[in-house]
């Protein structure tokens, strides 16, 4: 290579060099993330969004912020938020679009009543049962803490189970006269139907080709029709309704 031809490389190599340190200094330096907005939001504050994600002392900047860890921090500390995207505008805000979870169920701890959404997620507690929420009976829960996924004690029961008997339920008939859960040792939690007729699905995923939804929905066809049978004899009929073999029910009456 002529000496010429070698300086214009070397310029070249130069130039590079020093654009891709100003990118680079643009990128972590010029741009911090000096406040956050809200959008969706009428619980929380964007003061409260901007504690929960620590915003004052993580020294974050706009292009290399962890969006997916800071939408964790928020679920954690303001469990009525559900982050469902964070976009960064320039100079230095981030803007979180929020949706706000709301209370479905409610099961008494001690004195106070925990509050859960639909998905499962503790939301707090309260002294009194909230009107219009459903009531779940049965298993403690384990190590209850607000923002985190319901657990609870000596159950097989997780979240995705009642999601999965909520969807199925809200097909059914029988869905008007649901006024309760009762978790057991079972996977699908108890139904209870007009608060008399507890309804018990078992293992709802046994050996056959259905799916867990599928034999949900076959066993709540199956409580369709004795329901309506026991009614038709006494529409004021107790008893428990136990469904835990496949393709087959039985009624036992009065239950406490």
């Amino acid at each position: 290579m002529n000496p010429r031809a070698f300086r214009k490389l070397v310029k070249a190599v130069v130039a590079l060099a020093v654009l891709g340190g100003l990118a680079a200094l643009s990128v972590t330096v010029l741009f911090p993330v000096r406040r956050c907005t809200a959008e969706g939001a009428t619980r929380y504050s964007a003061d409260q969004f901007a504690r929960a994600m620590e915003l004052d002392g993580a020294k974050l900047n706009l292009f290399t912020a962890d969006t997916a860890a800071l939408a964790e921090r928020v679920h954690a500390a303001l469990p009525y938020a559900r982050v469902v995207r964070i976009a960064r505008r320039l100079p230095g805000t981030l803007h979180l679009i929020v949706e706000e979870r709301a209370p479905a169920f409610a099961q008494q701890q001690g004195k106070l009543w925990w509050l859960l959404t639909e998905d499962g997620r503790l939301l707090g507690t309260e002294s009194t049962m909230p009107e219009g929420l459903m009531p779940i009976t049965g298993a403690a829960l384990l190590k209850p803490a607000a923002g985190q996924r319901a657990a609870w004690r000596n159950a097989f029961t997780a979240p995705s189970d009642i999601e999965t008997l909520l969807a199925c339920l809200r097909e059914s008939s029988l869905w008007p006269g649901i006024t309760g859960l009762r978790i057991s040792t079972a996977a699908t939690p108890d139904a209870i139907y007009q608060d008399r007729i507890r309804i018990r699905f078992g293992t709802a995923t046994p050996s056959v080709s259905a799916g867990q939804a599928g034999v949900l929905a076959e066993k709540l066809r199956m409580a369709e029709e004795v329901i309506a049978q026991k009614d038709a004899q006494n529409p004021l009929q107790r008893g428990i309704l136990d469904l835990s073999t496949y393709g087959k029910a039985y009624f036992t009456a009065d239950w406490d």
